[in-house]
């Protein structure tokens, strides 16, 4: 997670500097390399290393995969050849739950990672034998290396100060107080350095606008809370209620199904009701579907679980289409591009922060309410004791769990402050209408297997201008 927020940017430049099917192909490289590394990793450490492996191998050709269609197919079988890939990013997207639950629970959790080498191998051979090589209309003057290793670094300063906060009991304020500075400090050169930067991996003219800004902040709120509970939830419904994997992956299928059904009539709903008051309204559901999550009796069963994911799911149906609206509202057309780009670039960087943060108060508010026994065997590590100091150890991970809830909660009903109060009327303008298929992009940048990029919709029609797809390479 780290690598893929903190180079996300970078490899959409690295893409339009060196050519874009040659980054593809490195990205699918180095993804499957790394993905036969991790189910032959004897440690956790090598496992951890092979997983950044896999995040360098995403941050390369996540940003390229829609860009190739947008190159290879002209405008009219475009919209077509980008169907495809959308339904394709979706059954993928609903089948990786359930199927990752049923190979860990019934195989051997390294499955996970083994089946994505003969997937990272195929497309590899089609890349490299049945996709063209073309340049991009517009290259940077040079790759803006400087700002890649400050964000690198403050990402890692941030992630690491809040990973150890949750381990530092006392020993003292430098085992994360330092990285956690450095951070800080990194993130205040990386902002100078992109003022000044020749080709800026975030162009600075576009946090001038204080609606752009504040999306963003919705964005990173919702999507770090959301993020942060994702990762808890199935450790949740398997530690405390027992409940299989499998079964908690199928839960996650609630999550898939409000989109494709709302999604339709989202276009209506920010013309009759204004995108501000939708994504107030959605923000206001994600509330309700947090609570659904942990604070009811129901909610540690499957078809709870599935309930709960159906509300969540149906709350970001409402946010993520007006959110995209927002976003090409609040930018120049010729910006458009660039303007996804920062916003699913600071989703990955909220999703990395929220996993680091929710572990430290995890751990705190577990070790806080566990007894010696149960604290000896450690979070989420426990679903076999049994008597007295199981049933501590249960409570324990469920007050822990609530403790997120709640922080979810207070996250999501931030979003709807910033949504009633600092999202303005221009927002409401009607000069770009956002399609179905656009809003689908932006659902499956959730689960990072898009980048929100490439066209503006004009009049319900897809219009790829040369300035619009400047615009995307830029980005």
């Amino acid at each position: 997670m780290l690598f893929l927020a903190a180079l996300m940017l970078i490899g959409g430049a690295l893409g339009d500097f060196y050519g874009r099917r040659a980054t593809f192909s490195w990205g699918v490289g180095i993804f499957t390399l790394a993905s036969l590394g991790c189910p032959l990793a004897p440690n956790p450490d090598m496992l951890i290393l092979a997983r950044a492996g896999q995040g360098i191998g995403a941050a390369l050709l996540t940003p390229m995969s829609l860009t190739l269609i947008a190159d290879v197919f002209p405008k009219g079988p475009r919209s077509m050849a980008i169907g495809i890939w959308s339904a394709a990013s979706a059954v993928m997207t609903a089948i990786g739950p359930p199927l990752g639950g049923w190979l860990a629970s019934e195989i051997s959790w390294r499955w996970i990672f083994i089946i994505a080498i003969p997937i990272g191998i195929l497309t590899l051979i089609i890349s490299l034998v049945f996709t063209p090589s073309r340049p991009p209309k517009r290259k940077p003057e040079k790759i803006d290396w400087q700002g890649a290793v400050l964000a690198f670094v403050g990402c890692s300063g941030l992630a690491f100060g809040l990973i150890a906060l949750a381990r530092a009991d006392g020993a003292g304020l430098y085992e994360w107080f330092l990285p956690f500075m450095v951070g800080v400090i990194a993130i205040g050169l990386l902002i100078r350095v992109e003022r000044r930067a020749t080709s800026p991996m975030a162009p600075p003219e576009l946090f001038k606008s204080g609606l752009f800004n504040s999306v963003n902040f919705i964005t990173i709120l919702l999507y770090g809370a959301m993020s942060g509970i994702f990762v808890f939830y199935p450790i949740y419904l398997k530690e405390v209620h027992h409940l299989p994997l499998m079964q908690a992956g199928l839960a996650f299928l609630g999550f898939t199904l409000p989109m494709g059904i709302l999604t339709l009539g989202s276009g209506f709903l920010m013309k009759r009701f204004g995108v501000r008051l939708l994504l107030a309204f959605g923000s206001t559901i994600t509330i309700l579907a947090f609570a659904a999550m942990g604070l009811f009796d129901w909610s540690g069963t499957m078809w709870g679980a599935f309930i709960a994911m159906m509300i969540f799911g149906t709350g970001m149906a409402f946010v993520v289409p007006s959110m995209t609206t927002v976003i090409f509202n609040a930018t120049p057309e010729e910006s458009h591009g660039a303007a996804s780009g920062v916003n699913n670039a600071l989703a990955r960087a909220a999703s990395l922060f929220a996993i680091a943060g929710y572990g430290a108060i995890a751990a705190a508010a577990f070790a806080a309410n566990a007894g010696a026994e149960a604290r000896f065997v450690g979070f989420g590590m426990g679903e076999a004791l049994s008597g007295e100091i199981g049933e501590n150890y249960r409570n324990a991970m469920n007050i822990a769990f609530n403790m997120l809830i709640y922080v979810s909660m207070g996250l999501a009903l931030s979003a709807v402050v910033v949504a009633l109060f600092f999202i303005d009327k221009t927002a409401e303008r009607t000069s770009v209408k956002i399609s179905a298929k656009h809003q689908i992009f932006g659902f499956l940048r959730m689960f990072s297997t898009a980048p929100t990029r490439e066209k503006d919709i004009t009049q319900g029609h897809e219009v790829l201008s040369d300035n619009q797809q400047a615009g995307s390479e830029k980005e």
